[in-house]
């Protein structure tokens, strides 16, 4: 323990890019009271040059540290992380992701620093990903601590023996804007300057249902030929989702963009925001379009009911159904008024509830009640 002083929280995520997770441990330790608490960033380096989440943590002044290991897997890492968390006095662990979560366990065994896993949510995506996230549960059966985004992720625990007592909700959350810099998709992706445009962005991995709002598309391209969609974000399914576009009804107006750094300029310029996925925990990108003041239409799982009361912040569709999606958006074409109503009260609902201070203020009331192991 620290004797004088903020004491230290450490956050640890093995990381190969710069995404919703990373914004939210950067933005977090950044909101942080430091008379209280001092946040420190740690990744793994694996033989890379450099870890973005590192290089911003460090240009924004925090204290950081990288494990340094040249593979995925190595049993070194354990050592070294119980060697920095002793030479750096580190009070409380929060790990991120099954591979950091296994690592703090293992590193804190026989210690008295508290360790809590920051979940948010399973995507099965894969029988390697489902094999590691079956690890993952076993973890989370052994630490302190279990920091759920929403509460939704929280009953999916519980529901498979996580003990509620040692599971806390705290939402993910966002920056509250007042001017946003929106970005001119017209221009920059060759759209037609009377077009609307539908926009998506996630990973492209199939629990996020691109391919359902593809089908979707399809499905209104021949009615509203003024309508484009633009998926953002790079991932295993995207040649498959490539192909699919091909041989859709309005090919020509799905553009599959990759990786972007500029999505909440992306999202202002929406006339609509779709989430189609099948699983979440609390996403990002429905935050983000609050902010924006762009409609949202989302599926309903996870935590996106926490986040959008249908037909008051936006529109709730069930997963996995093309034409449900495709009758939400022909709903939210057919009356603007009415949605962006939705948009101005889902902008004051993030600004009263998920804010980074609220939720700093959240998390060190769980820092400051973590007692030894």
């Amino acid at each position: 323990m620290n004797s004088a002083g903020p004491r230290k929280v450490c956050h640890l995520r093995a990381t190969n890019f710069f995404g919703g997770p990373e914004k939210q441990i950067l933005e977090h330790c950044r909101c942080l009271d430091t008379s209280r608490w001092a946040g420190v960033v740690a990744t793994f380096r694996e033989g890379r040059s450099a870890v973005e989440l590192d290089t911003r943590a460090r240009d924004a002044g925090l204290e950081t540290f990288q494990i340094e290991t040249r593979s995925s897997f190595s049993p070194g890492a354990i050592s070294l992380l119980r060697s920095e968390l002793a030479t750096r006095s580190i009070d409380v662990l929060v790990t991120h992701g099954y591979k950091s979560d296994l690592v703090g366990l293992l590193a804190g065994w026989g210690r008295t620093i508290p360790h809590f896993v920051h979940m948010r949510g399973f995507t099965g995506e894969d029988w390697k990903v489902k094999l590691y996230e079956r690890l993952d549960l076993a973890v989370l059966r052994r630490v302190p601590g279990v920091i759920c985004v929403s509460e939704g992720t929280r009953q999916f625990l519980i529901d498979r023996g996580i003990d509620a007592r040692r599971a806390h909700t705290v939402h993910n959350a966002v920056h509250v804007t007042k001017e946003l810099s929106a970005v001119d998709l017209h221009e920059a992706f060759a759209i037609p300057a009377d077009a609307r445009i539908l926009v998506a962005a996630g990973r492209l991995s199939p629990e996020k249902g691109h391919a359902i709002l593809i089908d979707a598309f399809g499905r209104l391209a021949s009615k509203h030929g003024d309508l484009h969609l633009l998926i953002l974000g790079d991932g295993p399914l995207a040649a498959a989702l490539e192909h699919q576009a091909a041989h859709q009804a309005g090919r020509e107006r799905i553009h599959l963009a990759g990786f972007r750094r500029d999505v909440l300029g992306c999202l202002a310029a929406s006339t609509l925001v779709v989430n189609p996925s099948y699983t979440e925990g609390l996403p990002n990108v429905v935050l983000e379009a609050f902010v924006a003041e762009t409609p949202v239409i989302a599926t309903a799982v996870g935590g996106v009911p926490e986040l959008i009361e249908d037909s008051r912040t936006g529109l709730l569709v069930p997963s996995g159904d093309a034409a449900a999606l495709a009758g939400a958006i022909e709903r939210a074409l057919g009356d603007p008024a009415a949605v962006h109503a939705m948009a101005d009260a889902a902008r004051q609902h993030v600004e009263g509830e998920f804010t980074f201070e609220a939720q700093a203020d959240r998390l060190m009331s769980l820092y400051d009640g973590a007692g030894p192991r």
